[in-house]
């Protein structure tokens, strides 16, 4: 039996997730005046315990970094991992909170490769929904430009201590650019009963808790999408309520899925009816496919000298893009290797050990992809995704050859140095940046999503996640996600507006 709740407003959507992007949903069209509903199938708040001092995190403690390895069957790399948290907030909860914009040619330099791989959008399109979330994140970033990395708003300025500027100059010359990563960090001083200095939850949705125009529904899973074959569009969702272990079905006149890239891709699945048999959104067969992942790799760099302790992270940006195989690049983030370390920046004191961690990227291809297991089901009776992913060659050449660019840089800044041994191993998953099975193009036969974030078969969808995503680049993809899903809420609330 299935419960039926009709929403009052006919102008009310549903938001199905809460992490980062479906929290930004949310907030956006609460401004402008719609009601909203969201589902969010974690339990309990998020917890844990921060004290930071003058920027430098002295303690924190959080739940172990999600869940993984019962929602998937891995038919690539056997080693693929699939996290998730059932809390509200999702991953944020474990998130560091790292928010570059991309640079502008991110969003075109694949198209060198194939017009595929070219985004629907450009940069300046994304450039106020950028600033929009900006203001939620409490970022810290240092105030200036530098290449391949566009410096957007912040609430509090950080720069490189003096002793690394030499190393910025000689990064320049490569047309590189070392900076202060930007982070959602906060307050430079917070003592919180949370585990990261950003949750959505605690950031932007607790607050909207205030709204008569919003209701937070947790424990309740989403399981479909119900399509109306006579009206043409999605009229519903049908979600399982954990506590009372009842289905329910919610009416809307829009539906935001922001389930996470892989979340998503399987309640589109799990949506199939009589006109989608293989899937909501599906028509083209390109649900689920062109799936894409950082491969993440840190190691430990030992100096002849000692160098300041960089506190927050520095982050070293890729290499020019017209210098660089077409969606093949890396980016370097440069922190503290121990507790000891980042003390020592309170009294200036230097370190000759740096903690180093490269982001790179891979060229999406319908070869690898998320689709239904044939065989295995979830709790809800419903098919686990079968995720076949690898990295091939290429990829590990790519991250491989970023040890040596970091070593030669420091040296020429007169910083000699070794490289500490590496596990080479790379994991799919393991960076937690998964995206593109839902991706947007301007060309129904190479994306399920148009420019606003729409399901070509069914306008009133809207899927706010990185697996939107055309292509993937070296940087996090939480801010321009954030940004994305701003900019489709935007629209939605003017066609809704307008009928």
């Amino acid at each position: 039996m299935v419960n039926i709740n009709k929403t009052s407003n006919t102008q009310s959507v549903v938001v199905i997730g809460s992490g980062p992007t479906g929290a930004i949903a949310a907030h956006e069209l609460l401004q402008k005046g719609m009601a909203v509903t969201m589902l969010e199938s974690g339990r309990s708040n998020p917890y844990g315990f921060l004290i930071r001092i003058n920027g430098r995190n002295i303690f924190r403690w959080k739940p172990s970094k999600g869940k993984e390895g019962d929602r998937h069957v891995a038919t690539g790399d056997a080693e693929t991992k699939f996290f998730y948290n059932l809390s509200p907030g999702g991953l944020s909860n474990d998130w560091t909170g790292a928010v570059p914009r991309f640079a502008p040619e991110d969003f075109y330099e694949g198209e060198r490769l194939h017009e595929c791989y070219r985004w629907p959008l450009d940069y300046q399109d994304l450039v106020p929904y950028y600033e929009k979330a900006e203001q939620l994140l409490d970022i810290t970033a240092t105030p200036k430009d530098v290449p391949n990395l566009p410096v957007g708003k912040h609430s509090f300025n950080h720069f490189l201590p003096k002793d690394w500027e030499d190393v910025a100059k000689c990064a320049e010359k490569r047309g590189q650019g070392l900076t202060i990563l930007p982070l959602a960090d906060g307050p430079p001083s917070m003592m919180v009963n949370r585990g990261t200095a950003f949750n959505s939850y605690t950031n932007i949705i607790r607050p909207l808790l205030k709204n008569s125009n919003f209701q937070l529904i947790r424990n309740a899973h989403a399981l479909r999408l119900e399509w109306s074959g006579q009206k043409k569009k999605v009229d519903s969702v049908i979600y399982y309520d954990r506590k009372s272990k009842s289905r329910n079905r919610l009416e809307a006149s829009a539906f935001v899925v922001a389930c996470g890239p892989l979340g998503s891709t399987k309640l589109l699945f799990d949506s199939s009816c009589s006109d989608f048999p293989q899937g909501l959104g599906n028509s083209e067969g390109i649900l689920g496919r062109y799936l894409h992942d950082h491969p993440k790799e840190w190691w430990v760099m030992d100096l002849e000298k000692p160098i300041s302790p960089l506190v927050p992270s520095g982050y070293l940006t890729r290499k020019p893009h017209d210098k660089s195989s077409p969606l093949l690049a890396t980016s370097w983030t440069i922190g503290s290797v121990s507790l000891k370390d980042k003390l020592l920046t309170f009294t200036g004191g230097k370190s000759k050990a740096l903690g180093v961690q490269v982001f790179g990227t891979m060229i999406p291809g319908e070869k690898y992809y998320a689709k239904p297991e044939a065989n295995k089901k979830d709790e809800f009776g419903l098919p686990l995704l079968e995720l076949k992913i690898r990295f091939d060659d290429d990829v590990r050449e790519n991250v491989e050859s970023a040890r040596e660019s970091w070593r030669s840089l420091l040296e020429e800044a007169g910083y000699k140095g070794a490289i500490r041994d590496v596990d080479p191993q790379l994991i799919p998953g393991h960076a937690v940046h998964y995206g593109g099975t839902v991706r947007m193009h301007k060309n129904p036969k190479y994306g399920v999503l148009d420019a606003w974030n729409r399901l070509y078969d069914s306008s009133n969808v809207i899927v706010c996640d990185a697996s939107s995503f055309t292509t993937g680049c070296e940087k996090n993809p939480t801010l321009t996600a954030m940004a994305l899903s701003a900019r489709a809420m935007d629209k939605l609330v003017d066609d809704l507006k307008t009928g």
